[in-house]
């Protein structure tokens, strides 16, 4: 397995690829159900001026801070055509890095992906695989799913009901098992954006945490 395989990381760190829907052209013909959740853009808001601050806390296997470390943010930038296709470019900060780093992201039906196709959430459907990463042939399996029963989070902005997109692992090759606390996990509100999520080292018995310290949404 990799060096790079070794990190599971959030959704926020853009490095999760796998089959998902994609882009307009390629949509299903056949529309998803209504789950009663609002469009994906009011999770996206992806407005020119938005941004949002995270800390990031060194946490343990029930979650307990271990260690507070420095921030994340994003910022929304304007938007950048790529083959023909409208996408925003959000820039993400994170203090102590040599230099920012520049993403392209936007809404596709239900799906908010960035210009390589990654899922970072949906609206619908819900309670089911959107999509998988194979980080075989050795490593793991990682399915996603959102789930359709509200998570309140308290953070330092707020607290906040949230729609929790959750990784399940599958162990492929003799990898070693991964325990349920290093599931993945991304915490968004309605109105609000992305308030919470972790990452994890698959040999690490401790993971990362970011919570929302502040918000400016349009």
């Amino acid at each position: 397995m990799s060096h790079t395989s070794n990190l599971f990381l959030a959704l926020g760190a853009f490095t999760l690829f796998g089959s998902c829907q994609k882009d307009d052209g390629d949509a299903a013909t056949t529309p998803p159900a209504p789950t009663g959740l609002a469009a994906v853009s009011e999770y996206s808001n992806l407005q020119t001026g938005n941004y949002w601050v995270w800390q990031r806390y060194k946490v343990d296997s029930a979650d307990v801070v271990l260690e507070e470390l420095g921030q994340d943010s994003i910022h929304v930038l304007g938007d950048s055509v790529v083959d023909g296709v409208t996408y925003t470019v959000v820039e993400r900060l994170l203090v102590g890095g040599s230099f920012p780093a520049f993403r392209l992201w936007r809404d596709s039906l239900s799906y908010l992906i960035t210009s390589e196709h990654e899922v970072l959430f949906c609206t619908e459907p819900l309670d089911q695989v959107i999509y998988s990463v194979n980080q075989g042939p050795v490593g793991v399996i990682i399915d996603y799913t959102v789930h359709s029963t509200p998570v309140s989070v308290t953070v330092p902005a707020g607290t906040f009901s949230t729609q929790m997109m959750r990784a399940a692992y599958t162990s492929v090759g003799g990898f070693p098992e991964q325990p349920e606390w290093k599931e993945l996990r991304s915490h968004w509100a309605e109105g609000v954006g992305r308030v919470r999520y972790y990452e994890f080292y698959s040999s690490a018995p401790w993971g990362y945490r970011y919570d929302l310290v502040r918000y400016h949404v349009n």
